[in-house]
Order: structure tokens, then C-alpha cells, then sequence
């Protein structure tokens, strides 16, 4: 899947529209120097879109896609054809394809002149899609023709890819709209350039495992700087090499697994050593055990629990609870752990989360953090800390937290399904691992974690 860096020109500036709309732009300046500083090299794809010159129907920043063509970019321009002269206009000026948006929806003859005159190599068919319905004309209008009759009509023509943006996701950094993607996979068999939303390493990520997607569009994010196009380059070539998992947490009381709701209302759910070895057959791929009690009592984890559970199994294992110090932590490494979450200990003192990183590596530590509205908790979610749980995570990582759990008390036991938000604004802000944990009830919300 190829990632594609894209500047909209208006005025000769790159800027960015939310949501399409000329009254909420964002100007980052001139475009080269946009380049310079997104650091992309000779030969990459660059999508460019001519704002002015889709609102008013003729090509306008033609100076500026010249002097963008010298870069030896393979540019694709969209923005104000609406005749063969035109196309012609952006080809002459360097553009390798040409981007058709209303035409492609509403004028099926100009579409076809387009693709005689030029080839079907060098057209790139645009559908602005918001709620399932097409839009055209700047999105002002909707089209006359269905989704599904577009697409037919365009794969007729001999078409092999099509950009497609969702309208409300665009610019707005929400993720993209893996549903809309998914049930186009359905209807044609045209490859999409996917556009809108994307946000995160993991945006992209799930967009190469979806099979129909070819490439993916970039604006915002990579503008405000959420994104490096190098490492989003990376992950795009390699999108299996960090698959996700699927991790059971044992919360483990008086040496018994207990569960409940908003961490309250415990209930036994049977022994530790039995609950693992059953999880780890129906094919976990690893284990966190959390000792519930160890902070409010004062003590260490139970390390003979620990030791049972490690010898039973065989996938990796995470423990936390009651962890005050590197030998405490060293103990539950020494007992069979591959890895050590802290919760309380290391917001009372930050420097835990450095010692240990710089101790037995970044690799084993992990960050539980556990937030009640956007407030990180500690002492098993019964006291409030009044430190912004995105805030808490971001600096965690810079101390050298490996990994984060994040759980949400408000979802913990409820079947609601993971707090998408908190999930997003977390893993957004960081570059490491984000587990997610508290109120997965179906299939669905795995889904739903991974890719939004």
C-alpha cells in the first residue's frame, strides 16, 4: 500500500479544510517548504489538490505544480477540470494522473474523452462519499447516480483505482472509515486509494490489511506533525510485522481471579493457575495477571501465584500489583513475568518508570493506566490522581514505559465496549503500544478498537 502525502494549494499556500469547508483553513505556508519539512523524497507519490481551482472550474496554481514536478515527485492533480484543455493543463505542467472528481460521478462521455485522450493509466477517478451517498460539486450537492451505479460505471470504463474520501472524516484526524472501505470491498473490484481520517501508525496499519486498499491519502496528520511520513512509509511495507493480540487479565485477589463491574462488586471466578492454562488453549496470545489487592494491602504480589501460572503456560506473561520498587520488580521477573506493569508507585514517583527502563529494558516495562472520565486513578481505580490520563501516558513513554494498558473503569465490566475516545486520544499521543481494556463484549469491539 502506497502512502501518499497530500497538500491542498489555495492562494499559494498549502493549506487544510475541515470537513471541506473554506471557512475553517489551517495555512502551513509555502509548499515546497511543507515538503522539505515532511522530508519527502524523490520519486514518492505526492496527491496535490487546487482548492481555488475546483471552486471556480478552471486549473489556478499551475506555477506552483510546476516548480513541484521539478522535485521529481510522481504527482497526481486534482482541482477545476472540467475539459480536456484542462487535464491537458495539469499533464503539461508535470502531473503524472489527473484526479476527476464531479466528472467522474455526473459526466460519464467527458470521463471517457479524458481516459481516449490520455490513457486509463494517467486518471484517477474521486468519490466524495458522506453517509453512503455521493457528493459532488464541492459537496455542496449530492450526485445523481447511487454509489454502487458509480463504481459499475467506472470499473466498465476499464478503471483500476479510485480515490475515496469520507466526507466526515476528512481532516477532522477521527480515523478512517474502515466500515465504508470494507463494503466497497463488496461491491467492485476497483482498488481504492483511501482518504480522510487518517491519524495514527495503527490508521494505516489496518488500512493495508484490508486487501482492496492500494493506497492511502495523508493531509492533516502528517501537517500538524501526529505523523512521520518515514515511519508511516515503513509500516505500510511491513503491516503483519506487530499483528495485534488478543490478552485475557486475570484480576487476581486473595489468591483467587475475581471479576466485577467499574471495578466494584468482585465476584470469585475460579483459580488463577486453571483460568490461564484454559485461555492460553483457546489461543491467547498472552496474559496479564493484575493482584488487585496487593496496593491497598501493602504487600508485594503473590509471587508463588505468579510462579504457578508461569510454569503452566507457555505465551508471555505481564503482571502488576504492589510494586514499589526495582526489587520489586525484579522479583516478579525473577518469578516468571516477561513483563511488569506499575500503576500507583510510579505516579507517586515517576522516576520508577526511567529506574526500571534503565534496569531491564524499555521492552519490560509497562504503564497501567487506569482512567475514570479523562482522569488517570490509582489504588485499583478507587482514588483519583487529577492528572490528565493523555497527558499522564505521553510522559510515561518518555520515561521509558514500553507499552501501555489502558483501562477504563467507567467500561470495565460492562459488555459496552472498549471507550473508543479515550482509546483513540491515547494512542494518538504516543508512539508505543496501547493495550485496550475495560467493556469488550462482542466480536465487534475488537474490531472496532484496532481500527478506529
Amino acid at each position: 500500500m502506497d502512502v501518499i502525502p497530500s497538500i491542498d494549494l489555495l492562494q499559494g499556500n498549502a493549506v487544510r479544510l475541515t470537513r471541506g469547508e473554506f471557512r475553517m483553513i489551517t495555512k502551513y505556508g509555502s509548499p515546497e517548504e511543507v515538503l522539505d519539512a515532511l522530508e519527502v523524497e524523490e520519486g514518492a507519490r505526492l496527491h496535490v489538490v487546487d482548492l481555488e481551482g475546483a471552486r471556480s472550474g478552471r486549473p489556478v496554481e499551475t506555477e506552483i505544480v510546476r516548480k513541484l514536478a521539478k522535485r521529481n515527485l510522481r504527482l497526481q492533480v486534482g482541482g477545476g477540470i472540467r475539459s480536456i484543455r484542462d487535464a491537458r493543463t495539469w499533464l503539461d505542467c508535470g502531473a503524472q494522473r489527473i484526479v476527476i472528481g464531479t466528472a467522474a460521478a455526473e459526466s460519464p462521455n467527458f470521463l471517457l474523452q479524458l481516459i481516449d485522450s490520455f490513457g486509463v493509466d494517467r486518471i484517477i477517478p474521486a468519490v466524495d462519499v458522506r453517509d453512503g451517498t455521493v457528493r459532488v460539486d464541492g459537496w455542496q450537492r449530492n450526485a445523481s447516480a447511487s454509489l454502487p451505479a458509480i463504481l459499475g460505471r467506472l470499473q466498465s470504463l476499464g478503471l483500476k483505482e479510485i480515490l475515496v474520501t469520507d466526507i466526515a472524516s476528512d481532516g477532522a484526524l477521527g480515523g478512517p472509515s474502515f466500515s465504508l472501505y470494507r463494503e466497497l470491498r463488496a461491491i467492485t473490484t476497483l482498488r481504492v486509494i483511501a482518504s480522510g481520517g487518517v491519524a495514527s501508525v495503527g490508521d494505516i496499519v489496518s488500512l493495508a490489511r484490508l486487501g482492496n486498499v492500494s493506497g492511502c491519502v495523508i493531509g492533516k496528520a502528517l501537517l500538524d506533525k501526529r505523523l512521520s511520513l518515514t515511519e508511516a512509509m515503513a509500516r505500510a511495507r511491513t503491516p503483519n510485522s506487530i499483528p495485534e493480540r488478543v490478552i485475557p487479565c486475570l484480576d487476581v485477589r486473595n489468591g483467587r481471579v475475581v471479576k466485577g463491574t467499574n471495578f466494584g462488586n468482585m465476584r470469585d471466578s475460579g483459580d488463577p493457575v486453571e483460568c490461564a492454562d484454559r485461555y492460553e488453549k483457546e489461543g491467547a496470545d498472552e496474559l496479564v495477571i493484575l493482584d488487585v489487592s496487593a496496593t491497598d494491602e501493602g504487600r508485594r504480589t503473590a509471587l508463588e501465584i505468579v510462579r504457578r501460572v508461569a510454569e503452566s503456560i507457555f505465551i508471555p506473561l505481564t503482571v502488576g500489583g504492589g510494586v514499589r520498587s526495582v526489587d520489586d520488580f525484579r522479583a516478579l521477573l525473577r518469578a516468571g513475568a516477561d513483563r511488569v506493569a506499575i500503576n500507583t508507585a510510579a505516579v507517586a514517583n515517576p522516576q520508577l518508570i526511567a529506574d526500571c527502563a534503565r534496569e531491564f529494558g524499555v521492552q519490560a516495562v509497562v504503564l497501567s493506566c487506569d482512567v475514570k472520565g479523562r482522569e488517570a486513578m490509582v489504588r485499583s481505580g478507587k482514588e483519583s490522581t487529577g492528572i490528565d490520563a493523555v497527558d499522564w501516558c505521553r510522559r510515561a513513554e518518555a520515561l521509558g514505559a514500553g507499552e501501555i494498558l489502558l483501562t477504563s473503569v467507567d467500561r470495565d465490566g460492562t459488555n459496552a465496549g472498549f471507550d473508543l475516545e479515550l482509546l483513540r486520544s491515547v494512542s494518538g499521543s504516543v508512539k508505543i503500544g496501547v493495550i485496550a481494556s475495560g467493556g469488550a463484549g462482542r466480536l465487534e469491539d475488537f474490531r472496532d478498537a484496532i481500527e478506529r
